[in-house]
């Protein structure tokens, strides 16, 4: 039987497995995804997150949450995004940094958590957990 994953990690350019991670969720530019096809990648890509911060009308957890993404990597993010995307179906991860290939690293050995509305980490400036 074949499982199908399909990844989100919210980053700030394009460079696929190389991509910095976004650590403001509320501002992430991009969302890289991974398809994951039985633990194996298949295909990664890039699509623009147009949120509010940057002109848009919906917020990067709407955006995300209609993206068909099933898991989503993170750095920090907030309880009303954490809550927007579990009920949209995702399993949502907090703790990630650095590159994407290194979150996706993380993600395949346990060493992330499940956010919660604690996820946020970034005790100096609540701001970048929105």
């Amino acid at each position: 039987m074949i499982k199908i994953t399909t990844i989100g990690i919210p980053t700030l350019n394009k460079g696929g497995l190389l991509s910095d991670i976004s650590m403001h969720f509320g501002r992430t530019p991009y969302l890289t995804i991974i398809k994951i096809e039985n633990d194996e990648i298949k295909d990664i890509d890039t699509i623009e997150i147009q949120g509010k911060h940057t002109g848009g009308s919906k917020t990067p957890a709407e955006i995300i949450s209609n993206s068909g993404v099933d898991v989503l990597l993170c750095g920090n993010l907030g309880p009303k995004a954490v809550s927007m995307l579990q009920n949209s179906g995702m399993e949502v991860y907090s703790g990630a940094s650095g590159k994407v290939e290194d979150a996706f690293k993380a993600w395949q050995t346990g060493m992330l958590q499940l956010a919660d509305e604690n996820s946020c980490d970034d005790k100096a400036d609540k701001n970048s957990c929105h």
